[in-house]
């Protein structure tokens, strides 16, 4: 396995793979639509998508970074095939992302999911991810009854 950043190839099973996942669980909702019909906007705004892929180059999970307009920035559309699951694909996704941030000075990482989605808050914390409460305001998915932050502080 390795972690790739976005390429156009594996732009549909980005968005069938989230697709997928989330109408397992939820429902789709105009928000999830907004995010996947437009990842270009993400990638153009400095955002990443990131992958992990084997040796056939399937894609096993896949994570997004992106900046939002008050300079937070959010992991989005984080999933891993449902075969998948448990090999610590998602889990390099989500360090590749995190990492990302990194190397891109940002200040502070949001994540927004549901506490059905157990897995993915135990990862969440596993990096350091603190609980903090939803705002709806700034995610209005139906879904999100959870949030998380991460802050990194750098040396000048």
């Amino acid at each position: 396995m390795k972690i790739v950043p976005y390429e156009k190839k594996y732009k549909e099973d980005f968005i069938e793979m989230n697709k997928q996942w989330i109408s397992q669980m939820f429902v789709i909702e105009e928000e999830d639509l907004a995010v996947l019909n437009n990842i270009e906007c993400a990638l153009e705004a400095g955002g990443q998508i990131f992958f992990a892929v084997d040796d056939a180059e399937e894609v096993l999970a896949c994570c997004m970074i992106a900046p939002l307009p008050n300079g937070e920035w959010e992991i989005e559309k984080f999933c891993a095939r449902g075969m998948y699951t448990g090999t610590g694909a998602g889990s390099a996704c989500l360090k590749a992302c995190i990492d990302y941030a990194r190397a891109k000075c940002v200040k502070k990482v949001v994540i927004v999911t549901n506490t059905k989605c157990e897995q993915a808050i135990h990862l969440y914390k596993k990096f350091g991810f603190i609980e903090v409460p939803v705002d709806k305001e700034k995610f209005p998915f139906e879904r999100a009854n959870i949030a998380f932050e991460q802050i990194f502080s750098y040396d000048n």
